[in-house]
């Protein structure tokens, strides 16, 4: 299974056609275009963030009071506080919205927010959006969280109750410039490592895997694409842009 991020519709005859699941910003399709990919055979995934918001949502003016510390690198976006009741029932709503379109599932963005704002009440309402939207009977993969799986792994802690795949970007690829389409370089040893650690972790959950590069050195392409061999990862994609 390959994932794809975010192709238009004029970029499917470059896709592999071997069951891709194809991640898409919602707002730039209409519903006959959904239907006409999905007619292909692809898995479509929208992309939804559930942990940050950008002030160029529609929704930031309503929400925007429980936005906590602005990303780095993106100055438009800020982390959202999961624990505030109003923030979880507006993403399960907009989940359902998407699933009504014509959607699969969902590629959920930015649980990273669990690693800022640790505590047992943050976990606790990370876990609860994401039980909540997987209830929905969609596709759900997350991209990023790894600190937030880690410790429900180390509370074990069902993951196909709450995921069916998770995304791990900059495994052995690094961003080191977000400016144009970027400049890229090698992830630190250590922190690869940990990552190749974890997402080997996972298989064992019975979830799919998936890692997000961003390279255009060939000696790294083929080190990602050997690791996933091998570990029998489910899925990858190598970016050479920064904006996917």
């Amino acid at each position: 299974m390959r994932l794809t991020t975010k192709v238009t519709p004029k970029d499917l005859k470059r896709v592999e056609k071997d069951k891709a699941i194809l991640v898409v910003e919602s707002e730039d399709y209409s519903d006959s275009e959904i239907k006409a990919i999905k007619a292909k055979g692809y898995k479509l995934v929208a992309y939804l963030s559930i942990g940050t918001i950008s002030s160029e949502r529609t929704w930031f003016k309503k929400y925007c009071q429980y936005k906590l510390k602005r990303l780095e690198d993106w100055p438009k976006e800020y982390y959202m506080d999961m624990r505030k009741s109003p923030w979880q029932k507006f993403l399960a709503s907009r989940a359902r919205h998407l699933k009504r379109r014509g959607f699969d599932g969902w590629w959920l963005d930015n649980l990273d927010v669990y690693e800022y704002y640790k505590s047992k009440g943050m976990f606790k309402s990370c876990a609860a959006v994401l039980k909540a939207i997987k209830g929905l009977g969609g596709y759900v993969m997350v991209n990023g969280g790894s600190e937030f799986f880690d410790d429900a792994m180390d509370r074990k802690v069902d993951l196909v109750k709450y995921v069916d795949g998770v995304t791990q970007e900059e495994v052995f690829s690094r961003i080191t410039n977000y400016y144009g389409k970027g400049k890229f370089g090698k992830q630190k040893l250590a922190q690869s490592k940990w990552y190749q650690r974890y997402m080997k972790r996972l298989k064992k959950f019975k979830v799919h895997t998936f890692l997000l590069e961003y390279s255009r050195d060939d000696k790294v392409k083929k080190k990602i694409k050997n690791f996933c061999a091998k570990y029998e990862i489910t899925g990858y994609y190598i970016s050479s842009d920064v904006n996917l």
